[in-house]
């Protein structure tokens, strides 16, 4: 790293604390307190998730480093910095700069290898294909070992004291962790085998699909415990963005047993069965929801769902998951009863179509329709709002902000 990098991280460094410490960033971990702690009468949060896009956010033509590891860093506070400045949003700008443990994590004794496909643009599409292991779980489940997994201490402590000389003294570091994806039980068994697999297997050996959810059951709670006892969890009920889902403020947590080293029952933590969207509930309660149930006993809070409709399947998710929190609301919901169901006991995050905001132009008739659909459905005081899965805004940052200042207008 030259002085002259060093140099362009400490002013960034500086931009990113004035914004994080300024009376609208406290104003706004107030709403988002306010939201988790289930207070009616604030306005709803507005954010748009950029990791899809960040290549268009943070284009390399306003990228000064050219270290690598300069350039991450540099990265990282351009994002917080340009989220705000540019979208406006109510994402929260941390006061600290967070980072976590690497870990290196075998999940099943063999790596899962994809096939990733190309835009029209010859880049790296979201599309690929699984290379499955699993064809049948009765003649392939011997493939499969108990998950492993190391901290690699030394080079997370070198990134640290790099950081630390870095920007240290401007931005504190902040160590944060949890066992992220482990917990999204049927995506880490669509690894091992194929969605029709995995369907047929439902009606023809069910026996067979038993094994291999606990399987994948005990390959979680291993991994929640291995962060536990490892000492590389940290509580996080705070401004620590939990997967691109709701804040996860709360005064719940810690439990009142903490004495400073947290543990899974301390943690705010995330799941989702998006996986399932094709069966029916019956079949989702038989053989997924049992093993959420244990895996979600174990933490202190959670928030559930993604892309999945929810509606048919929330009865019995509210009543296996005591320690439900938020529940993702996306365009497949029946909105005639998702915000009776939810009522004013949950955190309706809500996830608008993608469609309107992508490509090459913005669909603002379909961006505004969608809007009001939620507003008519959701309860006031108890819904956030999170713009996910853009992949290509076609270089047109503007619309983002423009989005930002329409739903204000309409959910306000």
């Amino acid at each position: 790293m030259t002085v002259k990098e060093k140099t362009r991280l400490r002013e960034l460094a500086k931009q990113q604390r004035d914004l994080a410490c300024s009376p609208e960033m406290e104003a706004l971990r107030k709403l988002h307190w306010d939201l988790n702690t289930r207070e009616s009468g604030s306005r709803p949060t507005v954010r748009i998730e950029t990791a899809g896009f960040r290549s268009e956010l943070i284009p390399e033509t306003e990228q000064q480093c050219s270290d690598p590891f300069a350039r991450k860093i540099e990265n990282q506070l351009l994002y917080f910095i340009f989220h705000h400045c540019i979208i406006g949003d109510d994402q929260l700008i941390p006061r600290t700069y967070q980072m976590g443990w690497r870990v290196n994590v075998d999940y099943f004794g063999f790596p899962v290898t994809k096939e990733t496909g190309l835009t029209a643009k010859n880049k790296p599409s979201t599309g690929y294909r699984t290379n499955h292991e699993i064809k049948k779980i009765a003649e392939d489940f011997h493939k499969l070992k108990p998950l492993k997994a190391s901290v690699d201490r030394e080079y997370t402590e070198n990134y640290r004291i790099a950081v630390e000389d870095s920007i240290g003294d401007i931005l504190p570091i902040e160590m944060t962790g949890w066992p992220a994806f482990v917990t999204f039980l049927t995506r880490n068994l669509l690894d091992l085998m194929s969605m029709e697999n995995f369907y047929l297997a439902m009606v023809d050996t069910p026996d067979d699909v038993h094994r291999i959810m606990k399987y994948l059951l005990q390959n979680a709670i291993d991994l929640m415990k291995f962060f536990e006892e490892e000492k590389i969890m940290y509580v996080n009920n705070g401004d620590v963005d939990l997967w691109n889902s709701t804040y996860p403020f709360t005064d719940k947590l810690p439990a009142p047993d903490y004495n400073g080293e947290a543990r899974l029952k301390d943690m705010f933590l995330r799941t989702d069965s998006q996986e399932t969207v094709g069966i029916s509930p019956d079949m989702f309660n038989e053989f997924c929801l049992p093993y959420y149930q244990q895996l979600c006993a174990l933490g202190g809070l959670w928030y559930y769902g993604c892309c999945e409709p929810v509606h048919d399947k929330l009865e019995a998710i509210q009543a296996a998951l005591p320690n439900l929190r938020a529940v993702s609301v996306s365009g497949w919901n029946d909105f005639n009863v998702i915000g009776e169901m939810l009522g004013s006991r949950y955190v309706y995050s809500r996830k608008p179509a993608s469609a309107p905001l992508s490509g090459a132009g913005a669909d603002w008739d379909a961006a505004r329709a969608d809007l009001e659909r939620t507003k008519r459905s959701a309860r006031p005081g108890y819904l956030e709002v999170l713009y996910r899965d853009l992949y290509d805004i076609h270089g047109d940052r503007k619309r983002l902000a423009e989005w930002v200042k329409l739903a204000r207008r309409i959910l306000e």
